[in-house]
């Protein structure tokens, strides 16, 4: 990934790049996301962005001390299985959320914030029906993450025998 200062690109002046500003894709201007390499190019100008971020950029940076370089191929294959149905991711996503959430709790703004940005990212770089299932999608993880990390299952259907259920084994509080 060449030069970079705190997971952030510089150009071939040595200077960082906007991290508001995501360029299409060579040649061809807006297009669907097609392929991993698009995955990459969205994930890399998110986390960019997120990382520039004054309300959620601290908690990648100093809480979490993510390294770009390092993450960049873990979330193109999150992903890449999520879009593109390719199974190559085959970590435990809440798993680092819970774990993360204990050492800075993650609020509703957060989410709220980081979805914001994910939209705005694709939009700025992508069009097409794999874009719009993007946006989609990483709203659905959101609220499910969010939820889980509240106590609750991760289905927005919880039912009231489920979480009945789920109060009487401990699992979570009534």
């Amino acid at each position: 990934m060449g030069d970079e200062i705190q997971g952030h690109r510089a150009d071939a002046a040595g200077e960082t790049a906007d991290p508001l500003t995501i360029e299409p894709a060579p040649g061809d201007g807006h297009h669907d996301l097609r392929d991993r390499d698009d995955l990459a190019a969205l994930i890399e100008a998110f986390y960019t962005r997120a990382f520039a971020d004054p309300l959620i950029g601290p908690i990648f940076t100093d809480v979490a001390k993510m390294d770009l370089a390092h993450h960049l191929p873990i979330m193109c294959d999150f992903w890449e299985s999520v879009l593109f149905d390719a199974g190559t991711y085959r970590r435990n996503a809440l798993a680092l959320h819970v774990a993360l959430d204990a050492r800075h709790p993650l609020t509703e703004s957060h989410f709220d914030r980081w979805l914001v940005l994910w939209r705005q990212t694709v939009d700025d770089g992508f069009t097409g029906e794999v874009a719009d299932r993007a946006k989609v999608q990483g709203e659905r993880i959101a609220a499910s993450i969010r939820r889980r990390l509240a106590g609750g299952t991760g289905s927005a259907y919880e039912t009231i025998t489920t979480r009945e259920r789920l109060e009487a084994d401990g699992t979570i509080d009534g």
